[in-house]
């Protein structure tokens, strides 16, 4: 391994000899496999995106509420090199992902829906869009692809590899760019696969900061590092039920999405007709007290009289808005393909909705607080209520992560909650340092050998290694490129 390569690597995942070993043959047989796959390219570059573990702060981005993730030292890697043409030619290390090719050229036409190249496509769109790479003058590139990230288990894989296209188109085309205006874009860009998501993934996975996690708010986009104490080591734990973009929970979020959509407009009325003029809001964010001048108190009980624990029909909420059901739709519940969510059948369930949203907001700048203060009761505290109010109001959690945030409790975690979208993934537990062994391995007795064995008939994703689906975090630092002649 040449030895800038080896300080480049030890800089990026750590000094430890075995990390630095095990990502060092990563890089290199990423390298071999362009090589092999598309001889004769020179100016060739490197590119990784970590993926991310959101520690606090969930479903709140797109509602302009702050978030804190992590980045992880598990990333989506290019081996990669500029082309002399519009042609992107991408081949994935892992056999399952075909190959996949397309012109670099507005607009940029998807795939067929669920297919890996669209999170390439997604930055290629976002970048030609934004005019961050000529339309008149792109230039694409060859690249092979590796990663780290579990898929679909809500660590934000997906995200990463939108991240590093993007790192890597920008590189081919010689392009200058700032690194948040950058994740704002690529935040629009990935609902190009269509998910109504909010800016926290790929901020945090170009933003990172080793050894810290990130509070972000947005609109607009600010970020603030927060130290993570020695005590505390966060673990995450796949549930081994994928959280996948399937269209059943694409519905589900692109759901929740638009209920928070409709806990604004709600909200929105009542404080204009309590303050006798028109009120604006684009997302719940805009309609925090401090923002109208109404105490936290005040404006729950005006929320609460605007919008009812009950669930509300449709035909209720347009009556309530003054308009007609059809305004409600084309208004608050168009989905990122172009079509209205229409009524769910039990309702749509807003102040739960609003109630998660508001209450998960208020705890990320606690737990802010209690990391800077070193006070890890208090983070473990705020996480287990944060997964109280994921599974109770929001309704994204299932009975695996429910198992595994329970056990993680009981073997030792002093917090544990789902982490990243729900449906499946991850849960992430605050476990003292000293006890991060002992710990792991009650983990691997109570679920993995335990109650994965036992609920065999639950479609559990195999494995092959305990050390891909359960493991400490080292806070990484944000995505980059640098040639690869450096290694």
């Amino acid at each position: 391994m040449p030895n800038d390569l080896s300080q480049k690597l030890q800089s990026i995942y750590g000094s430890s000899p075995d990390a630095a070993s095990f990502h060092a043959t990563r890089y290199n047989n990423l390298q071999r496999k362009f090589q092999a796959e598309f001889p004769g390219h020179h100016g060739q570059f490197f590119v990784r995106a970590p993926g991310r573990v959101n520690l606090i702060g969930e479903h709140t981005d797109y509602n302009g509420y702050p978030v804190m993730p992590m980045a992880l030292d598990r990333d989506i890697v290019f081996a990669a090199a500029s082309g002399e043409g519009t042609a992107i030619e991408l081949v994935n290390e892992n056999a399952r992902f075909e190959r996949r090719s397309f012109a670099a050229e507005f607009p940029v036409i998807p795939f067929e829906q669920g297919d890996w190249g669209n999170y390439v496509k997604a930055a290629v769109q976002g970048l030609l869009e934004a005019g961050l790479v000529s339309k008149s003058k792109a230039v694409g590139f060859q690249a092979v692809i590796g990663g780290t990230i579990p898929e679909s288990a809500g660590l934000s894989s997906s995200s990463a590899m939108v991240v590093a296209a993007a790192l890597a188109f920008l590189a081919a085309n010689k392009a200058a760019f700032d690194k948040k205006v950058l994740a704002d874009v690529l935040g629009r860009a990935e609902r190009y696969v269509g998910s109504e998501g909010g800016g926290m993934d790929q901020a945090v996975s170009l933003l990172a900061e080793p050894g810290h996690a990130l509070r972000i708010d947005f609109f607009p986009l600010r970020t603030e590092p927060v130290p993570l104490p020695k005590e505390i080591t966060f673990i995450v734990c796949n549930s081994l039920i994928r959280a996948s973009k399937s269209e059943g929970v694409r519905h589900a979020y692109n759901r929740r999405v638009i209920e928070c959509r409709l806990a604004t407009a709600l909200l929105a009325k009542a404080i204009g007709q309590k303050m006798g003029k028109t009120i604006k809001a684009t997302r719940l964010s805009d309609l925090a007290g401090e923002q109208i001048g109404f105490k936290p108190a005040e404006l729950r009980e005006i929320a609460h009289q605007a919008i009812g624990e009950q669930p509300l029909t449709l035909p209720t909420v347009a009556q309530r808005l003054e308009l007609t059901a059809e305004q409600v739709q084309s208004e608050h519940c168009m989905q990122g393909d172009g079509t209205p969510l229409q009524e769910p059948p039990d309702g749509f369930r807003i102040w739960n909705r609003y109630n998660h949203v508001v209450s998960e907001a208020e705890r990320v700048g606690l737990a802010v607080k209690a990391l800077m203060n070193g006070d890890i009761a208090e983070v473990g505290a705020l996480m287990n209520q944060s997964h109280a109010s994921c599974r109770d109001d929001y309704e994204v959690s299932c009975p695996e992560l429910d198992m595994l945030v329970s056990l993680g409790r009981e073997n030792g975690a002093l917090g544990s909650r789902l982490t990243g979208a729900g449906f499946g993934g991850c849960t992430v537990h605050a476990v003292p340092s000293d006890q991060v062994t002992e710990f792991l391995r009650k983990m691997d007795n109570s679920y993995y050998q335990g109650y994965v064995k036992r609920e065999r008939s639950r479609p559990f994703t195999p494995y092959n290694n305990l050390n891909d689906v359960r493991f400490s975090c080292y806070a990484a630092r944000g995505a980059e490129f640098w040639p690869a002649d450096e290694g």
